[in-house]
């Protein structure tokens, strides 16, 4: 299951939640600021991040500036509270399944959450245009 965790309707949340609606993936929305994030839940963005805070906090958003966090030494704890008071500090949307985050809408990344299977399906397709039936690919 893929989830979107979203604090505004902008147009990059809009486009995410089209993506997905266009491939037939199942989504699961939450409105973070309607319902917070439980710390156990900012772990798991956590841990599931490449670069941990570097992914998550939103560098230009008034709450992250107002709340003068020092990123390279801020705690864990620190952390899980600033968000669970301020979840604007958060870039939107943040996309995730159990194993994958994207943060943003970016259609080159969307690709992780189609299955692997579909994904080759998808290119033996496209190679297929380019091959010609001797087997030499076609150049122009």
């Amino acid at each position: 299951m893929v989830y979107l965790y979203f604090h505004t309707n902008d147009p990059s949340k809009r486009k995410a939640v089209r993506w997905f609606n266009d491939h037939d993936i199942p989504l699961i929305q939450r409105n973070i600021e309607k319902q917070p994030l439980s710390p156990d839940e900012v772990l798991h963005l956590l841990s599931i991040s490449l670069n941990g805070t570097d992914d998550l906090i939103s560098l230009r958003s008034r709450d992250t500036k107002a709340l003068k966090m020092n990123r390279p030494s801020v705690t864990i704890n620190e952390f899980t509270s600033a968000v669970q008071k301020s979840p604007r500090i958060l870039k939107n949307p943040i996309i995730f399944d159990s194993v994958k985050l994207v943060t943003g809408f970016d259609q080159e990344k969307m690709g992780i959450f189609i299955p692997k299977s579909e994904r080759r399906l998808e290119l033996s397709q496209l190679l297929a245009k380019f091959t010609h039936p001797e087997g030499h690919i076609k150049l122009a």
